[in-house]
């Protein structure tokens, strides 16, 4: 038997499994999306594509959208943009790997915590009375500020946690990726006398695409799975202020009415959206690492 016979072997009922499992979740999303089915009733008669084209009118679900979309970006640009400033910073200051090394394990305690515990951390560190947060700028003159119950603050406070979580962790990668790098650019770039900025912008970081596209697609399939997030820190709140669209699902679904109809149409219209923009963003991303 070949390795590769072996490998495939291997890895065959696994994926079989997993397969199974997700395609009969989504068979089952779909039906019921096809239906007008509610926890308060047994009955249920079939209405099509109701579901769907009542979405398309909902203000709420567009706003929950637009709402995933800002999260999306916002998470995924400043994880990356911190994990690539203190990589960099790291690299060029910390040269004993004994420190490099306690760094690393102190920047990885952050996404090892549950998300549930990181956000009530959190939420106790923004408490306008007793958080360390507006403590620190009331020293400065600033506050007591409201950064989970103001619409404008909401969304940036609970999105920092995300980012410090894992901006963490990718700085560990990006770090340890700066160290196997070839050092004969390096040293001819420092020949020609370039800054160390340049080093980085010129000469590292685009040694490195292929990973980086690799950890923005990580992330960014990682910030769809932030209900736990959002729901402990804020409840989708102040109003719909932090409500995306797996917390509007829940509402619909389970919380508010019971519509498991609507929230099924809802889940199904997510998936299509986020694997037609994925593929593109994959293919995209593949072809500026060429």
């Amino acid at each position: 038997m070949t390795r590769k016979r072996f490998v495939t072997l291997s890895l065959v009922p696994a994926i079989g499994l997993l397969g199974t499992l997700a395609l009969v979740s989504v068979a089952g999303a779909v039906w019921f999306s096809l239906m007008n089915r509610t926890l308060r009733s047994a009955d249920y008669d079939f209405v099509g594509t109701y579901n769907f084209l009542r979405l398309l009118r909902d203000r709420r679900f567009l706003n929950a959208l637009e709402i995933s979309a800002l999260w999306e970006i916002v998470t995924v640009v400043g994880t990356l943009a911190l994990a690539v400033l203190l990589a960099v910073l790291i690299f060029e200051t910390v040269k004993k790997p004994l420190w490099r090394n306690l760094l690393c394990f102190a920047f990885l305690v952050p996404v090892l915590l549950p998300r549930v515990a990181a956000a009530f951390i959190w939420r106790f560190l923004y408490s306008p009375s007793l958080g360390v947060i507006n403590y620190l700028c009331g020293l400065v003159g600033i506050g007591p500020v409201e950064f989970l119950a103001d619409p404008s603050l909401a969304l940036i406070s609970v999105a920092v946690v995300d980012i410090w979580q894992w901006g963490l962790f990718f700085t560990v990668i990006l770090l340890k990726l700066l160290e196997t790098l070839p050092r004969d650019p390096i040293e001819a770039a420092l020949l020609d006398r370039a800054r160390t900025w340049e080093i980085h912008a010129y000469v590292t970081l685009p040694m490195l695409k292929g990973p980086l596209i690799s950890l923005a697609l990580v992330k960014a399939v990682e910030s769809l799975r932030s209900f736990d997030l959002i729901f402990v820190m804020t409840g989708g709140g102040p109003g719909t202020a932090t409500e995306t669209l797996d917390l509007y699902a829940y509402q619909m679904g389970i919380n508010m009415g019971g519509r498991i109809s609507y929230a099924s149409a809802m889940s199904i219209l997510l998936l299509i959206v986020t694997t037609v923009a994925f593929t593109i963003i994959w293919k995209a991303g593949k072809k500026w690492a060429k």
